[in-house]
Protein backbone atom coordinates (compact mmCIF):
# COMPACT_ATOMS: atom_id res chain seq x y z
CA UNK A 1 0.00 0.00 0.00
CA UNK A 2 2.85 2.41 0.75
CA UNK A 3 4.42 1.85 -2.56
CA UNK A 4 1.34 3.42 -4.09
CA UNK A 5 1.45 6.02 -1.76
CA UNK A 6 5.16 6.97 -2.05
CA UNK A 7 4.74 6.59 -5.47
CA UNK A 8 2.18 9.31 -6.13
CA UNK A 9 3.90 11.52 -3.92
CA UNK A 10 6.90 11.50 -5.97
CA UNK A 11 5.14 11.66 -9.14
CA UNK A 12 3.89 15.10 -8.18
CA UNK A 13 6.75 16.11 -6.54
CA UNK A 14 8.29 17.48 -9.81
CA UNK A 15 6.73 19.31 -12.33
CA UNK A 16 9.53 17.74 -14.75
CA UNK A 17 8.09 14.60 -14.42
CA UNK A 18 4.99 15.21 -16.59
CA UNK A 19 7.78 16.47 -19.30
CA UNK A 20 7.65 12.46 -19.52
CA UNK A 21 4.12 12.26 -20.01
CA UNK A 22 3.70 14.80 -22.46
CA UNK A 23 6.89 12.75 -24.56
CA UNK A 24 4.81 9.30 -24.41
CA UNK A 25 1.91 10.83 -25.42
CA UNK A 26 2.73 12.48 -28.33
CA UNK A 27 5.00 10.07 -29.48
CA UNK A 28 1.87 7.51 -29.38
CA UNK A 29 -0.38 10.17 -30.83
CA UNK A 30 1.45 10.77 -33.79
CA UNK A 31 2.56 7.61 -34.45
CA UNK A 32 -1.26 6.47 -34.72
CA UNK A 33 -2.04 9.76 -36.70
CA UNK A 34 0.95 8.98 -39.12
CA UNK A 35 0.76 5.19 -39.62
CA UNK A 36 -3.56 5.57 -39.74
CA UNK A 37 -2.92 8.06 -42.21
CA UNK A 38 -0.20 5.86 -43.94
CA UNK A 39 -2.41 2.85 -43.92
CA UNK A 40 -5.51 4.84 -45.43
CA UNK A 41 -3.32 6.12 -48.73
CA UNK A 42 -2.28 2.51 -48.91
CA UNK A 43 -5.97 0.95 -48.69
CA UNK A 44 -7.05 3.37 -51.29
CA UNK A 45 -4.35 2.68 -53.46
CA UNK A 46 -4.76 -1.09 -52.89
CA UNK A 47 -8.26 -0.29 -53.71
CA UNK A 48 -8.33 1.89 -56.55
CA UNK A 49 -5.56 -0.38 -58.87
CA UNK A 50 -7.84 -3.67 -57.97
CA UNK A 51 -10.80 -1.42 -59.34
CA UNK A 52 -8.85 -1.09 -62.74
CA UNK A 53 -7.30 -4.35 -63.01
CA UNK A 54 -8.97 -7.81 -62.27
CA UNK A 55 -8.38 -10.48 -60.14
CA UNK A 56 -6.66 -12.92 -62.12
CA UNK A 57 -4.50 -12.04 -65.19
CA UNK A 58 -3.31 -14.68 -68.05
CA UNK A 59 -1.24 -12.43 -70.51
CA UNK A 60 0.81 -13.56 -73.71
CA UNK A 61 4.08 -13.40 -73.09
CA UNK A 62 4.57 -11.92 -77.10
CA UNK A 63 3.22 -9.10 -78.52
CA UNK A 64 -0.64 -9.11 -78.49
CA UNK A 65 0.29 -12.86 -79.01
CA UNK A 66 -2.80 -15.10 -76.80
CA UNK A 67 -4.17 -16.87 -80.21
CA UNK A 68 -7.58 -18.47 -80.09
CA UNK A 69 -8.70 -16.44 -76.47
CA UNK A 70 -12.06 -18.16 -76.96
CA UNK A 71 -10.27 -21.57 -76.22
CA UNK A 72 -8.40 -20.44 -73.79
CA UNK A 73 -11.09 -18.57 -72.02
CA UNK A 74 -12.84 -22.18 -72.11
CA UNK A 75 -10.31 -24.06 -70.41
CA UNK A 76 -10.41 -21.44 -67.75
CA UNK A 77 -13.76 -21.12 -66.54
CA UNK A 78 -13.44 -24.78 -66.14
CA UNK A 79 -11.16 -24.31 -62.79
CA UNK A 80 -13.40 -23.96 -60.24
CA UNK A 81 -13.53 -20.60 -58.61
CA UNK A 82 -13.57 -18.83 -61.55
CA UNK A 83 -16.74 -16.76 -62.17
CA UNK A 84 -16.06 -15.04 -65.36
CA UNK A 85 -13.09 -14.22 -68.25
CA UNK A 86 -12.72 -11.20 -70.79
CA UNK A 87 -10.36 -11.15 -73.46
CA UNK A 88 -8.44 -7.82 -73.21
CA UNK A 89 -6.12 -5.89 -75.63
CA UNK A 90 -3.48 -3.40 -73.80
CA UNK A 91 -0.75 -1.75 -76.06
CA UNK A 92 0.53 1.62 -76.58
CA UNK A 93 -0.39 3.97 -79.59
CA UNK A 94 0.38 7.17 -80.92
CA UNK A 95 -2.20 9.68 -80.46
CA UNK A 96 -2.82 13.53 -82.32
CA UNK A 97 -5.49 15.31 -82.05
CA UNK A 98 -7.06 15.42 -85.98
CA UNK A 99 -4.91 16.23 -88.71
CA UNK A 100 -2.31 17.67 -86.82
CA UNK A 101 0.54 15.36 -87.74
CA UNK A 102 3.01 17.62 -88.64
CA UNK A 103 2.47 20.33 -85.53
CA UNK A 104 5.50 19.86 -83.16
CA UNK A 105 4.70 18.13 -80.04
CA UNK A 106 1.19 16.73 -80.91
CA UNK A 107 1.82 13.37 -81.01
CA UNK A 108 2.17 11.48 -78.16
CA UNK A 109 2.08 7.84 -76.67
CA UNK A 110 -1.05 6.70 -74.72
CA UNK A 111 -2.00 3.63 -73.57
CA UNK A 112 -5.21 1.70 -75.51
CA UNK A 113 -7.29 -0.75 -73.00
CA UNK A 114 -9.73 -2.66 -75.61
CA UNK A 115 -13.20 -3.73 -73.89
CA UNK A 116 -15.16 -6.57 -74.39
CA UNK A 117 -18.21 -4.30 -72.98
CA UNK A 118 -20.11 -7.32 -71.17
CA UNK A 119 -17.79 -9.02 -69.05
CA UNK A 120 -16.91 -5.47 -68.41
CA UNK A 121 -20.09 -4.96 -67.13
CA UNK A 122 -20.78 -7.95 -65.23
CA UNK A 123 -18.27 -8.13 -63.21
CA UNK A 124 -15.60 -4.51 -63.30
CA UNK A 125 -16.70 -1.12 -62.37
CA UNK A 126 -16.98 0.89 -65.60
CA UNK A 127 -20.06 2.17 -65.41
CA UNK A 128 -19.31 3.21 -62.14
CA UNK A 129 -16.00 5.06 -63.36
CA UNK A 130 -18.24 6.80 -65.72
CA UNK A 131 -20.72 8.07 -63.47
CA UNK A 132 -17.48 9.26 -61.46
CA UNK A 133 -16.98 11.83 -63.46
CA UNK A 134 -17.15 14.86 -61.97
CA UNK A 135 -16.26 17.43 -65.23
CA UNK A 136 -18.41 21.23 -64.86
CA UNK A 137 -20.62 21.06 -67.65
CA UNK A 138 -19.68 17.87 -69.23
CA UNK A 139 -20.76 15.46 -66.72
CA UNK A 140 -24.48 15.92 -67.42
CA UNK A 141 -24.48 15.31 -70.90
CA UNK A 142 -22.81 12.40 -70.94
CA UNK A 143 -25.01 8.85 -70.70
CA UNK A 144 -24.43 7.02 -68.10
CA UNK A 145 -24.63 3.27 -69.75
CA UNK A 146 -21.35 2.85 -71.51
CA UNK A 147 -23.48 0.98 -74.61
CA UNK A 148 -24.49 4.12 -75.43
CA UNK A 149 -21.44 6.01 -75.23
CA UNK A 150 -20.06 3.57 -77.72
CA UNK A 151 -22.87 3.21 -80.24
CA UNK A 152 -22.59 4.79 -83.44
CA UNK A 153 -26.11 6.69 -82.45
CA UNK A 154 -24.59 8.58 -79.40
CA UNK A 155 -21.89 9.81 -82.42
CA UNK A 156 -24.02 11.05 -84.91
CA UNK A 157 -26.85 12.19 -82.82
CA UNK A 158 -25.04 14.43 -80.45
CA UNK A 159 -21.15 14.72 -81.01
CA UNK A 160 -21.14 15.49 -84.79
CA UNK A 161 -23.32 18.45 -83.80
CA UNK A 162 -21.55 19.16 -80.78
CA UNK A 163 -18.42 19.01 -82.87
CA UNK A 164 -20.39 21.18 -86.19
CA UNK A 165 -21.02 24.19 -83.41
CA UNK A 166 -17.48 23.99 -82.45
CA UNK A 167 -16.14 24.65 -85.78
CA UNK A 168 -14.81 21.20 -86.82
CA UNK A 169 -14.78 20.50 -89.71
CA UNK A 170 -17.05 17.58 -90.65
CA UNK A 171 -15.26 14.03 -90.67
CA UNK A 172 -15.60 12.02 -94.34
CA UNK A 173 -16.64 9.10 -92.43
CA UNK A 174 -18.28 8.43 -89.23
CA UNK A 175 -15.68 7.67 -86.51
CA UNK A 176 -15.48 4.79 -83.70
CA UNK A 177 -15.81 6.60 -80.40
CA UNK A 178 -13.63 5.74 -77.58
CA UNK A 179 -13.19 7.01 -74.18
CA UNK A 180 -10.50 9.01 -72.24
CA UNK A 181 -10.08 10.10 -68.71
CA UNK A 182 -10.96 13.14 -67.17
CA UNK A 183 -7.46 14.38 -67.31
CA UNK A 184 -7.20 14.52 -70.67
CA UNK A 185 -9.46 17.45 -70.68
CA UNK A 186 -7.94 19.14 -68.47
CA UNK A 187 -4.16 18.13 -69.32
CA UNK A 188 -4.79 17.67 -73.15
CA UNK A 189 -7.82 19.74 -74.09
CA UNK A 190 -9.52 16.42 -75.44
CA UNK A 191 -12.93 17.75 -75.68
CA UNK A 192 -16.06 16.30 -76.56
CA UNK A 193 -16.58 15.40 -80.17
CA UNK A 194 -12.39 16.04 -80.48
CA UNK A 195 -11.35 13.62 -83.08
CA UNK A 196 -7.87 11.97 -82.49
CA UNK A 197 -6.06 9.90 -85.00
CA UNK A 198 -4.24 6.69 -83.13
CA UNK A 199 -1.21 4.90 -84.61
CA UNK A 200 -0.70 1.21 -83.24
CA UNK A 201 1.15 -1.61 -84.92
CA UNK A 202 -0.92 -4.53 -85.58
CA UNK A 203 -0.30 -8.08 -84.41
CA UNK A 204 -1.22 -9.58 -87.81
CA UNK A 205 1.09 -8.07 -90.20
CA UNK A 206 3.75 -6.01 -87.56
CA UNK A 207 2.92 -2.93 -89.67
CA UNK A 208 1.49 0.26 -88.23
CA UNK A 209 -1.86 1.17 -88.80
CA UNK A 210 -3.60 4.65 -88.39
CA UNK A 211 -7.93 5.18 -87.55
CA UNK A 212 -9.19 8.30 -86.64
CA UNK A 213 -11.95 8.25 -83.68
CA UNK A 214 -14.06 10.59 -82.04
CA UNK A 215 -13.80 11.30 -78.13
CA UNK A 216 -17.28 9.90 -76.64
CA UNK A 217 -17.24 10.21 -73.31
CA UNK A 218 -14.84 10.33 -70.25
CA UNK A 219 -13.75 8.00 -66.62
CA UNK A 220 -12.70 8.77 -63.85
CA UNK A 221 -10.81 5.63 -61.79
CA UNK A 222 -8.91 7.95 -59.14
CA UNK A 223 -5.35 7.15 -60.68
CA UNK A 224 -4.07 9.78 -62.55
CA UNK A 225 -1.80 7.69 -64.78
CA UNK A 226 -5.06 5.84 -65.67
CA UNK A 227 -7.15 8.60 -66.17
CA UNK A 228 -4.31 10.83 -67.94
CA UNK A 229 -2.90 8.49 -70.10
CA UNK A 230 -5.60 5.31 -71.30
CA UNK A 231 -8.36 5.11 -73.79
CA UNK A 232 -10.88 3.15 -73.81
CA UNK A 233 -11.93 1.52 -77.11
CA UNK A 234 -14.64 -1.27 -77.53
CA UNK A 235 -13.69 -4.65 -78.87
CA UNK A 236 -15.58 -4.66 -82.32
CA UNK A 237 -13.91 -1.58 -83.21
CA UNK A 238 -9.94 -2.59 -82.11
CA UNK A 239 -10.77 -6.09 -84.86
CA UNK A 240 -10.75 -3.56 -87.52
CA UNK A 241 -8.21 -0.79 -86.16
CA UNK A 242 -5.88 -3.41 -84.54
CA UNK A 243 -6.09 -6.40 -87.13
CA UNK A 244 -6.99 -8.68 -84.54
CA UNK A 245 -8.79 -11.24 -86.67
CA UNK A 246 -5.53 -13.55 -88.43
CA UNK A 247 -5.20 -14.82 -92.06
CA UNK A 248 -6.66 -18.43 -90.32
CA UNK A 249 -9.96 -16.45 -88.95
CA UNK A 250 -9.26 -16.93 -85.27
CA UNK A 251 -8.65 -13.94 -82.83
CA UNK A 252 -5.83 -12.88 -81.18
CA UNK A 253 -5.30 -10.80 -77.63
CA UNK A 254 -3.12 -9.51 -74.60
CA UNK A 255 -4.34 -11.77 -72.51
CA UNK A 256 -7.59 -12.78 -70.33
CA UNK A 257 -8.85 -10.73 -67.10
CA UNK A 258 -10.57 -13.58 -64.78
CA UNK A 259 -12.68 -12.29 -62.19
CA UNK A 260 -13.15 -15.36 -59.28
CA UNK A 261 -15.26 -15.71 -56.57
CA UNK A 262 -15.17 -13.11 -53.47
CA UNK A 263 -14.00 -15.59 -50.90
CA UNK A 264 -11.06 -16.27 -52.55
CA UNK A 265 -9.79 -12.64 -52.75
CA UNK A 266 -7.66 -13.21 -50.37
CA UNK A 267 -3.45 -12.45 -51.17
CA UNK A 268 -3.22 -16.70 -50.46
CA UNK A 269 -7.02 -17.74 -52.35
CA UNK A 270 -5.90 -15.81 -55.37
CA UNK A 271 -2.34 -17.24 -55.35
CA UNK A 272 -3.24 -21.08 -54.83
CA UNK A 273 -5.78 -20.45 -57.68
CA UNK A 274 -3.09 -19.05 -59.96
CA UNK A 275 -1.22 -22.22 -59.47
CA UNK A 276 -4.66 -24.51 -60.65
CA UNK A 277 -4.80 -22.21 -63.29
CA UNK A 278 -1.60 -22.66 -64.50
CA UNK A 279 -1.74 -26.12 -63.91
CA UNK A 280 -4.78 -25.93 -66.20
CA UNK A 281 -3.11 -23.94 -69.16
CA UNK A 282 -0.25 -26.81 -68.95
CA UNK A 283 -2.64 -29.74 -69.05
CA UNK A 284 -4.00 -28.19 -72.30
CA UNK A 285 -0.84 -27.18 -74.26
CA UNK A 286 -1.14 -23.61 -74.05
CA UNK A 287 2.62 -22.00 -74.18
CA UNK A 288 3.59 -18.28 -74.04
CA UNK A 289 1.54 -17.18 -71.21
CA UNK A 290 2.10 -16.81 -67.62
CA UNK A 291 -0.70 -15.74 -64.43
CA UNK A 292 -0.43 -12.85 -62.33
CA UNK A 293 -2.44 -11.62 -59.63
CA UNK A 294 -3.36 -7.66 -59.86
CA UNK A 295 -1.09 -7.37 -56.54
CA UNK A 296 1.84 -9.58 -59.28
CA UNK A 297 0.82 -7.14 -61.78
CA UNK A 298 1.56 -3.94 -58.98
CA UNK A 299 3.99 -5.62 -56.81
CA UNK A 300 6.79 -2.40 -57.02
CA UNK A 301 3.90 0.17 -56.21
CA UNK A 302 2.32 -1.30 -53.62
CA UNK A 303 6.18 -2.57 -52.22
CA UNK A 304 7.09 0.67 -52.47
CA UNK A 305 4.13 1.96 -50.34
CA UNK A 306 4.79 -0.59 -47.63
CA UNK A 307 8.44 0.22 -46.78
CA UNK A 308 7.25 4.04 -47.33
CA UNK A 309 5.22 3.01 -44.39
CA UNK A 310 7.43 0.92 -42.09
CA UNK A 311 10.57 3.42 -42.77
CA UNK A 312 8.09 6.28 -41.00
CA UNK A 313 7.03 4.16 -38.31
CA UNK A 314 10.66 3.61 -37.28
CA UNK A 315 11.64 6.76 -37.74
CA UNK A 316 9.07 8.19 -35.61
CA UNK A 317 9.77 5.01 -33.47
CA UNK A 318 12.88 7.20 -32.14
CA UNK A 319 10.51 9.31 -29.91
CA UNK A 320 9.26 7.06 -28.25
CA UNK A 321 12.70 6.03 -27.08
CA UNK A 322 13.64 9.63 -26.32
CA UNK A 323 10.15 9.27 -23.86
CA UNK A 324 11.80 6.40 -22.24
CA UNK A 325 15.72 8.27 -21.92
CA UNK A 326 13.31 11.07 -20.63
CA UNK A 327 11.85 8.70 -18.41
CA UNK A 328 14.94 7.33 -17.10
CA UNK A 329 16.45 10.45 -16.31
CA UNK A 330 13.76 11.68 -14.42
CA UNK A 331 13.73 8.41 -12.45
CA UNK A 332 17.48 8.67 -11.92
CA UNK A 333 17.65 12.15 -10.63
CA UNK A 334 14.26 10.84 -8.58
CA UNK A 335 16.31 8.09 -7.17
CA UNK A 336 19.12 10.49 -6.01
CA UNK A 337 16.90 12.90 -4.51
CA UNK A 338 15.22 10.53 -2.43
CA UNK A 339 18.29 8.93 -1.22
CA UNK A 340 17.16 9.79 2.41
CA UNK A 341 14.31 8.81 2.19
CA UNK A 342 15.15 5.42 1.23
CA UNK A 343 17.69 4.64 3.67
CA UNK A 344 14.87 5.43 6.08
CA UNK A 345 12.13 3.56 4.44
CA UNK A 346 15.07 0.14 4.51
CA UNK A 347 15.73 0.28 8.30
CA UNK A 348 12.32 0.78 8.85
CA UNK A 349 11.88 -2.58 6.94
CA UNK A 350 11.17 -2.01 3.43
CA UNK A 351 12.46 -4.85 1.41
CA UNK A 352 14.77 -4.03 -2.13
CA UNK A 353 11.17 -5.24 -3.65
CA UNK A 354 9.33 -3.41 -2.18
CA UNK A 355 11.71 0.11 -3.27
CA UNK A 356 11.91 -1.06 -6.67
CA UNK A 357 8.39 -1.36 -6.45
CA UNK A 358 7.86 2.13 -6.47
CA UNK A 359 9.66 3.25 -9.42
CA UNK A 360 8.07 0.71 -11.54
CA UNK A 361 4.52 2.24 -10.63
CA UNK A 362 6.09 5.56 -11.56
CA UNK A 363 6.83 4.39 -14.74
CA UNK A 364 3.76 1.91 -14.98
CA UNK A 365 1.25 5.37 -14.12
CA UNK A 366 3.43 7.92 -16.52
CA UNK A 367 3.47 4.98 -19.46
CA UNK A 368 -0.28 4.24 -18.87
CA UNK A 369 -1.38 7.89 -18.83
CA UNK A 370 0.42 8.76 -21.72
CA UNK A 371 -0.78 6.11 -23.94
CA UNK A 372 -4.57 6.55 -22.85
CA UNK A 373 -3.77 10.11 -23.78
CA UNK A 374 -1.97 9.63 -26.64
CA UNK A 375 -4.33 7.10 -28.18
CA UNK A 376 -7.26 9.02 -27.75
CA UNK A 377 -5.84 12.06 -29.02
CA UNK A 378 -4.25 10.16 -32.26
CA UNK A 379 -7.36 8.34 -32.98
CA UNK A 380 -10.10 11.74 -32.43
CA UNK A 381 -6.92 13.78 -34.46
CA UNK A 382 -7.01 11.23 -37.13
CA UNK A 383 -10.94 10.98 -37.45
CA UNK A 384 -11.17 14.96 -37.80
CA UNK A 385 -8.02 15.19 -40.08
CA UNK A 386 -10.52 16.34 -42.54
CA UNK A 387 -12.32 18.44 -40.94
CA UNK A 388 -9.10 19.93 -39.83
CA UNK A 389 -7.66 20.74 -43.45
CA UNK A 390 -10.60 22.28 -44.28
CA UNK A 391 -10.62 24.62 -40.96
CA UNK A 392 -7.10 25.89 -42.08
CA UNK A 393 -7.64 26.18 -45.84
CA UNK A 394 -10.68 28.48 -45.11
CA UNK A 395 -8.64 30.43 -42.27
CA UNK A 396 -5.64 30.74 -44.11
CA UNK A 397 -6.45 29.85 -48.02
CA UNK A 398 -3.42 27.38 -47.42
CA UNK A 399 -4.22 24.03 -49.47
CA UNK A 400 -2.84 21.80 -46.85
CA UNK A 401 -3.96 18.62 -49.05
CA UNK A 402 -4.26 19.63 -53.09
CA UNK A 403 -6.37 17.15 -54.66
CA UNK A 404 -4.78 18.28 -57.99
CA UNK A 405 -1.82 16.66 -56.60
CA UNK A 406 -2.65 13.69 -54.50
CA UNK A 407 -5.54 13.28 -56.87
CA UNK A 408 -7.89 12.10 -53.97
CA UNK A 409 -10.85 14.43 -52.41
CA UNK A 410 -9.97 13.41 -48.74
CA UNK A 411 -7.56 12.62 -46.54
CA UNK A 412 -7.78 8.97 -46.37
CA UNK A 413 -7.59 7.24 -42.77
CA UNK A 414 -8.00 3.85 -41.54
CA UNK A 415 -7.17 1.70 -38.16
CA UNK A 416 -5.56 -1.39 -38.34
CA UNK A 417 -5.22 -3.69 -35.20
CA UNK A 418 -1.69 -4.55 -35.96
CA UNK A 419 -0.63 -1.25 -36.23
CA UNK A 420 -2.26 0.06 -32.78
CA UNK A 421 -0.51 -2.94 -31.52
CA UNK A 422 3.29 -1.93 -32.71
CA UNK A 423 2.61 1.36 -31.66
CA UNK A 424 1.27 0.14 -27.96
CA UNK A 425 3.49 -2.63 -27.05
CA UNK A 426 7.01 -1.17 -27.79
CA UNK A 427 5.79 1.48 -25.53
CA UNK A 428 5.09 -0.66 -22.69
CA UNK A 429 8.38 -2.25 -23.19
CA UNK A 430 10.74 0.87 -23.41
CA UNK A 431 9.03 1.85 -20.58
CA UNK A 432 9.81 -0.86 -18.20
CA UNK A 433 13.18 -1.02 -19.58
CA UNK A 434 13.64 2.65 -18.53
CA UNK A 435 12.72 2.27 -15.08
CA UNK A 436 14.46 -0.81 -14.51
CA UNK A 437 17.96 0.51 -14.05
CA UNK A 438 16.69 3.24 -11.54
CA UNK A 439 14.44 0.34 -9.41
CA UNK A 440 16.82 -1.53 -9.05
CA UNK A 441 19.63 1.27 -8.22
CA UNK A 442 17.21 1.85 -5.34
CA UNK A 443 16.59 -1.39 -4.37
CA UNK A 444 20.08 -1.58 -3.98
CA UNK A 445 20.90 1.24 -1.66
CA UNK A 446 22.84 0.28 1.87
CA UNK A 447 20.28 2.19 4.22
CA UNK A 448 24.12 2.95 6.07
CA UNK A 449 25.69 4.62 3.31
CA UNK A 450 22.13 6.28 2.74
CA UNK A 451 21.75 8.16 6.65
CA UNK A 452 25.43 8.65 6.90
CA UNK A 453 25.65 12.14 5.98
CA UNK A 454 21.57 12.62 7.15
Amino acid sequence: MYQWFLAKRYLFSRFITFAALVVVAASVSLLIVIVSIMEGFRSELQARIRGTSSDLKVESTNYIGLRDPDRVHRIVEGVQGVVETAPYVDTIVFSRPDDSFFDSGDLEHRFLRVLDLTPELEVRELRKYISAVDLPGIAALLPRDPRELFSTQWVESRLLKIRERQGGPPPRVTPKPVLVGQEALRRDGLSLGTIIRLTAYSPATQAPKTGDFIVAGYFKTGLYEVDSMTILMERGAAREFLGLVLDDGRETASGLRVDVEPELRSEEGLEKLRAQVEAALHRAGVSFVRTLTWRNERSTLLSAVRVEKAIMSVILGVIILFGGLMMFIILTLLVVEKTRDLGVMQSLGATPAGVSGIFFRIAAALCASGLVIGTLHGVGFALAVNTVQRWITLLTGYEVFPQNVYYIDRIPVRFHAWDLFWIIVPTIIVSVLSSSIPAIRAARKDPVVALRYE
